[in-house]
């Protein structure tokens, strides 16, 4: 057969081929190169599902193609004259050495990753490793020595096409409960055609409609705007130089202003679960990019319990990490407008209702590739892929138009200031006019540590164009905010908030890895309780995990046992700061650290009063890694942090570490299946930062692109 492949390689087995090297070699070897990453995420039976996720998209694809080209071949076939026979030649080879390119690309990448384990690298550059690809796979097409190789290949190709099909078996085992009430027509996306921009201007105050309709006495509608990787830092209503957030500003002279807010996480996907779950991440075990909480958290989550209290649930998501479907709650809720964004990619929020494992699926190599070449024909917008009313005019219609017979639950995340940070005009060179770094390719931060790669300038420009993206967001922040409460009336409660900040100093980029610096974790938090028309500033050491009581208390619905945090309706009511609501509160990134097993390997800060420490634990790996101690910070006198005192306060470290280390004996275990908690820690976590030499590269790093 070998032999004689040239005549066996006939329509739809030579159109097959290269479907075969897809489906039954490149995503069975990139997969079993994946695993143990995966193995970090999920548990082992939760790769079977996933297997079958990443097969079914494919197959999605390659299918049609084959179909496609078969019927072309067969057609060609039946043309004796020329130029038939020479158009059937070409395709066969082009399609014979699009099937060495596939296998070959395939071994040189499962190669790389092999070596990356190792802390080495391929020597050869990925172009030139391109070119010797395409010289031998052209090789392979034109002789028949090649041809009997892809010969012998093509059964085991067939075989492991045939565990994919059989792996599909497995998915309406592993999907998500669908309870809510959700139809097609609620679910499906509204016109994605960009807005028209009205012109800027100055902030007017915040003001509600004449003619409000009454809500009566009864529980108050509730509204949570989550504004992606919005840093209070970098806040001109927490004082920051630049006039980035004029509107929220004018937003918030009616409203409970919280000046020392934190994040429980310092990326999407845990930030947003501790906002939702109302627990920390050691509990909900949402620390990596493509997880979601812990059934148990879901279960009592706050959109669970408003829902069961009756309430009218609706979502926008533009994040797909930040969607309520990709997160585990999209039972919960009758009305979604998701991936509200110029283009859509595979990881979305709206497939995941369906398809659980997508986002972590489409980390893949085949899937990622998959996208690299559908975003190379997209067409540019114009910096307006992010454009915020792409979500929040769904929203206002949905306000306009839902049943107002119960009261309404409505959560919207916007994805400006997050990366990339280039806005449209007019905000876009608003206070950097330079002619660097002006759109969506040039604004991608270099992550963690790989900041200190850029010059200084390099910096400034992207911080600048991160602030502008900010007024951008801000803008149109305030115009829905005004518009909400003049649909919802002033029984209305509103909490504005973020998932997390973003870093340009300490030589540190962007959000996630082990970074707990004050521009990651200080996010804004604004509470506008009904009625209130009254602004007041509250100094009060808050978190993420307090929004759920809050609001559940507003809700008049009791506080599950399990949420760590409080009602913040009393906060700051004698005064600006109040002594006995002192706590320490947490935030911390496990994201190298197996999500189930215990919390051996990440960072955690502990913020208590004036002090707050970073430490630093295990082994981690990142690009351009300084060697790591523990830091002190005073973060009343220093913001910034930019004093580390650390060796002049060693009673405040070691005490700030005992509270750490007394919150991980009891949070850090084993996560036991059916437990509402994890176990607690079997022996006493790392008392002592994790020093490493600088610039370790080896190991996992930062993503690129990370939420």
């Amino acid at each position: 057969m070998q032999a004689d492949m040239s005549n066996d390689l006939r329509g739809w087995r030579l159109a097959a081929l290269p479907c075969l090297a897809v489906l039954g070699i490149a995503l069975p070897l990139t997969f079993a190169s994946h695993c143990e990453s995966y193995l970090y995420d999920f548990r082992a039976i939760d790769l079977l599902p996933l297997y079958a996720t990443a097969w079914l998209i494919l197959a999605a694809v390659v299918i049609p193609f084959w179909m496609l080209v078969t019927a072309g071949l067969l057609g060609l076939e039946t043309l004796r004259r020329p130029p038939g026979p020479s158009i059937v030649a070409v395709i066969r080879t082009l399609l014979l050495t699009l099937t060495a390119v596939i296998i070959l690309a395939t071994l040189i990448h499962c190669l790389r990753t092999w070596l990356g384990t190792f802390g080495s690298a391929l020597p050869l550059s990925a172009d030139a490793a391109f070119a010797l690809i395409v010289v031998i796979s052209v090789f392979v097409a034109v002789t028949a020595r090649g041809r009997s190789v892809l010969g012998a290949v093509r059964p085991l190709a067939v075989a492991c096409t045939i565990v994919g099909v059989l792996s599909l078996i497995s998915l309406p085992f592993f999907g998500w409960p669908h309870g809510g009430a959700a139809t097609a027509a609620q679910s499906a996306s509204a016109d994605t055609a960009m807005p028209q921009h009205e012109g800027g201007g100055p902030a007017g105050p915040m003001q509600t409609s004449a003619t409000i309709p009454a809500t009566g006495p009864g529980r108050p509608n509730i509204v949570i705007l989550s504004i992606d990787a919005l840093s209070a830092q970098h806040m001109s209503l927490y004082g920051y130089s630049r006039p980035t957030t004029p509107k929220l500003a004018a937003f918030a002279s009616g409203a409970v202003t919280f000046n020392r807010a934190y994040s429980n996480g310092n990326f999407t996907t845990p930030g947003i679960a501790s906002i939702l779950t109302g627990t920390l991440p050691w509990t909900h075990r949402a620390l990596q990019l493509a997880v979601w909480p812990r059934a148990r958290t879901r279960v009592n989550s706050l959109p669970a319990v408003l829902s069961r209290a009756g309430y009218t649930m609706g979502y926008v998501s533009t994040n797909a990490y930040a969607g309520a479907s990709e997160q585990g709650f999209g039972q919960y809720f009758t009305f979604s407008r998701t991936d509200r964004l110029g283009h859509v990619t595979l990881c979305a929020d709206g497939l995941s209702a369906y398809l659980r494992y997508v986002c972590a699926a489409s980390e893949l190599a085949p899937l990622e590739e998959m996208e690299g070449l559908v975003a190379r024909f997209r067409p540019a917008v114009d910096n307006e892929e992010h454009d915020p009313r792409l979500a929040t005019e769904p929203a206002l219609h949905w306000l306009a138009t839902v049943n107002r017979s119960k009261p309404v639950f409505l959560w919207v995340h916007l994805f400006p200031p997050h990366s990339p940070y280039a806005a449209p005009t007019p905000w876009l060179g608003e206070f950097d006019d330079s002619p660097q770094d002006r759109d969506v390719a040039e604004t991608e931060p270099s992550w963690g540590w790989i900041q200190t790669q850029l010059s200084p300038e390099q910096v400034y420009t992207l911080e600048a164009r991160y602030d502008e993206a900010m007024v951008f967001s801000d803008y149109y922040s305030g115009q829905f905010l005004q518009r909400a409460l003049q649909l919802l009336g002033p029984n209305t409660a509103i909490v504005v908030t973020a998932d997390h900040g973003e870093s340009f100093s300490h030589g540190y980029g962007a959000h996630t890895g082990p970074g707990l610096y004050n521009e990651i974790t200080h996010i804004p938090l604004i509470l506008k309780l009904p009625n209130e028309t009254t602004g007041r500033r509250c100094d009060d050491v808050v978190q993420q995990a307090d929004i759920a009581p809050t609001l559940a208390a507003l809700a008049g619905v009791p506080a599950p046992p399990t949420w760590p945090g409080r009602s913040l309706l009393d906060a700051c009511a004698a005064g600006p700061a109040d002594p006995a609501a002192d706590r320490p509160i947490f935030t911390m990134n496990f994201e190298q650290n197996p999500r189930f097993a215990p919390l051996r390997t990440g960072s955690v800060a502990v913020i208590d009063g004036r002090w707050k420490l970073i430490h630093y634990m295990g082994r981690l790996h990142y690009p351009f890694m300084p060697a790591l101690h523990d830091e002190l910070y005073d973060v009343v006198a220093d913001p910034d942090e930019r004093h580390d005192l650390a060796t002049q306060q060693p009673a405040v470290v070691q005490g700030l570490l005992h509270l750490i280390n007394m919150e991980l004996a009891q949070h850090g275990g084993r996560v036991i299946p059916g437990s509402p908690t994890p176990a607690p820690m079997p022996t006493p976590p790392v008392q002592s930062a994790a020093v490493q030499k600088p610039g370790d590269m080896s190991g996992g790093g930062v993503a690129a692109g990370a939420p």
